[in-house]
């Protein structure tokens, strides 16, 4: 890979869909010693590349090396050279998520010195004492925030952020109505994990569509 003269211009989910469409070679390659099968395979992944992300020529070669990936550890390898193109998730302080949770008197914070902000595509954290988990996006350049009551069943199911089959917990949300004093409920299936759900977020729009449905 090329000495980084590019700017950063991938998004974690950008980056999430990259390697996403990585594995999808390594799967190839593990699978079947059919060289027109890979082959095939390294297409659909570079055709997929190119109609998602919009790059310039220059960006466009660099992605588009994932398409010589021929093991893990090459696959690992080009990953980590991708990360200085990324584009991490907006800081966020202590006093930030004050201000995002004003109303909140006892509010529980994140352990913020923990995270990896080039690795997020939302916060989210839980509040084990009162069911309640607190998600945090970005959306415009701003920081956007909700918080609901968490179920504590946990089913299979689709996750609404990453949209993944995985364990879900149904997360509500309670917004004031258009009638002064009256609420509406919003209810929805997301991840019981929400660092794993990061993992595996690969469209920030399906995701923040998620968060305009359970606030509006």
């Amino acid at each position: 890979m090329e000495k980084q003269t590019i700017q950063p211009f991938l998004t974690v989910a950008n980056y999430h869909f990259i390697e996403q469409q990585m594995h999808k070679i390594l799967q190839a390659l593990a699978t079947t010693k059919d060289k027109d099968v890979i082959s095939a395979v390294r297409d659909i992944v570079d055709g997929d590349i190119t109609a998602t992300l919009m790059l310039s020529e220059a960006e466009e070669q660099l992605i588009r090396q994932v398409s010589n990936v021929t093991s893990r550890e090459q696959g690992e390898a080009y990953l980590e050279q991708l990360k200085p193109y990324v584009v991490p998730f907006k800081a966020v302080t202590a006093n930030a998520v004050k201000s995002l949770f004003k109303k909140e008197k006892k509010l529980k914070l994140p352990k913020l010195e923990e995270i990896d902000f080039q690795q997020v595509c939302y916060l989210a954290w839980n509040d084990l004492g009162t069911h309640r988990r607190y998600v945090i996006i970005e959306q415009d350049d701003q920081l956007k925030a909700i918080k609901g009551t968490f179920s504590t069943n946990t089913i299979k199911g689709v996750c609404s952020i990453c949209n993944r089959l995985s364990d879900v917990n149904l997360f509500t949300t309670s917004v004031k109505g258009r009638v002064a004093g009256t609420f509406k409920n919003h209810s929805n299936y997301i991840c019981a994990d929400s660092q794993e759900c990061n993992q595996h977020v690969t469209d920030v729009e399906k995701m923040q569509a998620f968060f305009e449905r359970m606030t509006q």
